[in-house]
């Protein structure tokens, strides 16, 4: 294995921790940065962090992007759901 595969691993599995987390808190909306400082702390480049994210709607999370109001992409996510066994998008590996 790489470690940049190994590094997207972790990541995969960080954010299910931290959405799970601010699901039960409460939380409704997951700002963009904070996926990203995720990204970062696992390794992961935080462009490639929030594409991650983004791809694992419906595996991981489900609701609504909030598009930036200063450029292309999204800002935040609108939390509908947190699945309680979010599965990862890799989990047959």
């Amino acid at each position: 294995m790489t470690e940049s595969y190994e590094r997207r691993q972790q990541f995969t599995k960080a954010p299910m921790s931290e959405l799970a987390r601010l699901w039960r808190e409460g939380a409704t909306r997951i700002e963009r940065s904070h996926v990203e400082e995720v990204g970062r702390r696992s390794g992961v480049d935080p462009d490639e962090a929030s594409r991650i994210f983004a791809d694992s709607r419906g595996d991981l999370w489900q609701g609504e992007f909030i598009r930036s109001k200063e450029g292309p992409g999204w800002e935040a996510v609108a939390l509908e759901n947190v699945p309680a066994t979010a599965t990862s998008p890799d989990s047959s590996v």
